[in-house]
């Protein structure tokens, strides 16, 4: 985690999402986002980092296969490694061969509430 951090200050972000593809699964996704240099070891779910992916497998192309109507819309899953799974969808609108909108959609569970008097 520590050389990650110094990387981040040395390349000018704060954080690295690796992911696998699996085209021939229901799950398109399996991610794990890191981000040390701003207090977060591993995420265990972001669509920070799944929405934006989205945008990067129409870009480039990667995911023709998965396009309907001028849409991508694919399963991601991410937290496996750290026993917090969860998952989402990602839709991203295509125009003219181009992310235009991207959505992301799932469930979120409250961990841990509380209060702050200033």
């Amino acid at each position: 985690m520590d050389e990650l951090s110094a990387i981040s200050s040395q390349v000018g972000c704060n954080g690295y999402y690796v992911f696998t593809l699996h085209p021939d699964e229901d799950v398109l996704v399996h991610g794990r986002m890191f981000a040390p240099a701003i207090g977060i070891s591993e995420d265990p779910v972001t669509g920070n980092a799944n929405g934006p992916l989205g945008s990067y497998l129409v870009h480039y192309g990667i995911c023709r296969l998965l396009e309907l109507d001028n849409q991508l819309s694919f399963s991601a899953l991410q937290g496996e490694a750290i026993k917090r799974d969860g998952g989402m969808r990602v839709h991203v609108k295509i125009d003219n061969k181009k992310p235009v909108l991207v959505q992301i959609v799932g469930q979120a569970v409250v961990v841990f509430k509380t209060e702050i008097e200033l």
